[in-house]
């Protein structure tokens, strides 16, 4: 009698290099992906291509899901807490929705910078909702980091430019998100996280997608259809590389990603980075860098 499939194919349980290798994967991946939302909101709705992001994301797991078997499924969707993983589901949801607002508005470097402050709101926010303390040195680290923040976005009339508080909204729904993992997912399957998130996301954008509809050109169809398998390929390459080797070892390396965006950033739309952006985002991925790797 034959068994059925696993999940998610077996790996060894410490294997730095191919962590490594997927957080790379996964950074990369991820900036394709927001190359090609930021090309696609100069002509339609943020919102509908969430909903694409998102859509593709159920397709692409629904597939997987059928070729498992309808038992593996019924296993997947066992959570320890359901109201949670829905939350984590809608906080994702916003954090999209906030970055795809923004990059619809502001080059694609500034947004990545600023959503780097996410793992210092992280830290400040678990001194209340989780009960953690923060040692005198992960404190410093965090006011560092905030600093870098400041240097990278630089004078800016927030009347003038109200876009420019979208990435802070990102930042900030994507470090609760993290933190309801913590809290609510930290015992459930990845890939029964993976599925309530995509399945938070698809709903809440499909009911609200028909207001904000486009009709999309035939030129643009392969675009819409990459974005959902994007977004699906690089939460799964960030999943086998936590999978792999351990969170604090391979999370420094998605501040790579600086390079991959600065390169997108020019040759797509022509953007130039300034220094201040930079010397930013130095203070912030060290900042980000220790708390990852120190944990007193």
């Amino acid at each position: 009698m034959s068994s059925s499939p696993p999940l998610v194919p077996a790996l060894p349980a410490d294997r730095p290099l191919l962590g490594i290798a997927f957080m790379l994967a996964a950074g990369l991946l991820f900036v394709i992906l927001d190359t090609g939302v930021k090309w696609l909101g100069q002509s339609y709705s943020p919102v509908q291509v969430v909903w694409a992001r998102y859509a593709g994301h159920m397709l692409v797991l629904a597939g997987y899901l059928a070729w498992l078997g309808l038992a593996r499924c019924r296993e997947l969707m066992r959570t320890e807490s359901l109201f949670g993983q829905g939350l984590r589901g809608l906080l994702l949801f916003g954090a999209s929705t906030f970055a795809y607002l923004a990059l619809r508005e502001l080059p694609i470097l500034q947004v990545y910078v600023v959503n780097f402050s996410s793992p210092l709101l992280v830290t400040l926010l678990a001194i209340p909702l989780l009960k953690e303390r923060v040692s005198l040195a992960r404190g410093l680290a965090v006011a560092i980091g905030f600093v870098g923040v400041m240097v990278a976005v630089g004078p800016v009339d927030w009347r003038a430019q109200p876009a420019a508080l979208l990435p802070f909204g990102m930042a900030l729904c994507f470090a609760l998100y993290q933190l309801t993992t913590r809290r609510f997912g930290r015992h459930d399957h990845p890939l029964t996280s993976l599925f309530y998130a995509g399945l938070a996301g698809a709903l809440v954008s499909s009911a609200v997608v028909p207001l904000f509809w486009t009709p999309i050109a035939a030129a643009d169809a392969p675009l819409f259809l990459g974005v959902g398998l994007l977004g699906a390929a690089s939460q799964m390459a960030l999943i086998m590389a936590m999978r792999c080797a351990p969170a604090s070892l391979v999370s420094p390396f998605l501040y790579l990603q600086i390079v991959w965006a600065s390169a997108s950033g020019y040759l797509v739309f022509g953007d130039v980075p300034q220094l201040d952006t930079y010397l930013g985002a130095a203070l912030i991925i060290g900042a980000g860098i220790f708390l990852a790797t120190r944990r007193s």
